[in-house]
């Protein structure tokens, strides 16, 4: 059942509070219509080329103009099916036969996904999605999904991204589904299929999608935490030429936000999956800046120090990844060095002990044995001159 949530942004459950799903005719009806619209869209992948050629023929207007009513009946069918589900009227005996994949053939790829973005497809699926019957969703999100990953090899790119820029509500409607018991996987499926171009990853970071991530991410609803942890994962990684310099412009909130997930007394899966996050954006090149400004601060060092003694195989580990990027930094900064060289026999001693438990690994070994010998070689900084 489609249960209301109090805390859903959307409209459209006003109505429909402790209503269970549509009708099974309804819901099939809805599926089915979902599919043909992107069977619509893969057929036309293949047929792009030859038809855009053949783009201004009469014939073609014509098929333009049929593709676009079907498509609003279809959004019409949807709303139907959410009446349905709320009582209002029986769609049960009502048949609507379209098939886009007829249309598809005959028109281009470019003027398909034009006429689903005139239909306000996409806004649409949104607003329905938490009315609809959990196998219309997952066709819905395809959908959704479809005219974001064929719209750059059907040339659609420009219109899909005026569509977006000018409905932010998009973005953040999914932003806030994400929290929603009923929908937040569908939403982050959504979320993580706008990654694949970088104009929506950049307005994603811009619109606070870190910061909401991140709070999700500490939801004590393990399926919800995991899909905020993989969705921030393909937001911050997918497109790190325009993520990176966002990232090092919000340092400071990012790296707050990253280790109130690494304290001890959040959930053990929470901080292990933070750990590989944080270890995954400051080990990769794109992010050198980041990387750079948070092995410069003595707090973030302390942290992890502290969670090397932590008897947790995966939380010392992944704490151990990032503090050799501390100890291996050759321009320490003068707290970070000297914080080293004060505990410099402990950490030697507490990194032998962890050395033990990765036999079979030589890689790893090699690491710990690495950091050993920094820090066994390491000499004591610099005094500070009293004198300005």
């Amino acid at each position: 059942a489609c249960a209301a949530d109090p805390c859903m942004p959307w409209d459209i459950l006003a109505d429909s509070a402790d209503v269970d799903d549509p009708p099974a005719a309804s819901a099939s009806r809805v599926a089915k219509t979902m599919a043909s619209c992107c069977t619509a869209l893969s057929e036309a992948v293949s047929r792009a080329a030859p038809i855009t050629a053949r783009a201004t023929s009469r014939g073609l207007e014509g098929s333009s103009t049929a593709v676009h009513q079907g498509i609003s009946e279809a959004l019409a069918k949807l709303q139907e099916a959410v009446g349905a589900a709320a009582g209002t009227e029986d769609v049960g005996a009502q048949e609507c036969e379209l098939d886009l994949r007829i249309a598809g053939k005959a028109l281009s790829g470019t003027r398909l996904i034009a006429s689903f973005l005139d239909a306000d497809v996409p806004a649409e699926i949104i607003a329905c999605l938490g009315c609809l019957c959990f196998e219309a969703r997952k066709d819905a999100v395809r959908l959704f999904t479809d005219i974001l990953r064929y719209s750059l090899p059907l040339g659609a790119q420009k219109s899909l991204m005026a569509y977006f820029v000018s409905r932010p509500v998009i973005l953040q409607s999914l932003l806030d589904g994400c929290a929603h018991s009923s929908i937040f996987e569908h939403c982050a499926q959504m979320l993580r299929g706008c990654t694949q171009h970088p104009q929506l990853v950049v307005a994603l970071l811009n619109s606070g999608s870190t910061s909401r991530l991140m709070e999700l991410a500490g939801s004590q609803n393990f399926e919800i935490s995991s899909e905020a942890f993989a969705t921030l994962r393909q937001i911050l990684l997918a497109q790190t030429g325009v993520s990176a310099p966002i990232l090092s412009a919000d340092f400071q909130e990012f790296a707050l936000l990253i280790n109130s997930l690494l304290g001890p007394d959040m959930d053990y899966i929470v901080r292990r999956q933070a750990l590989r996050l944080l270890g995954d954006v400051l080990l990769d090149r794109a992010f050198r800046e980041v990387m750079l400004a948070y092995i410069a601060e003595d707090r973030f060092l302390q942290i992890h120090m502290n969670a090397m003694r932590e008897s947790s195989r995966a939380i010392h580990l992944g704490s151990f990844h990032i503090f050799k990027v501390f100890v291996a930094n050759p321009r320490k900064p003068h707290s970070v060095h000297s914080i080293l060289y004060r505990n410099r026999q402990r950490l030697v001693k507490l990194l032998r002990a962890l050395s033990a438990d990765c036999r079979g690994d030589g890689i790893l070994a090699e690491d710990f044995n690495s950091v050993v010998g920094m820090l066994e070689a390491l000499e004591a900084p610099p005094m500070k001159s009293a004198f300005l």
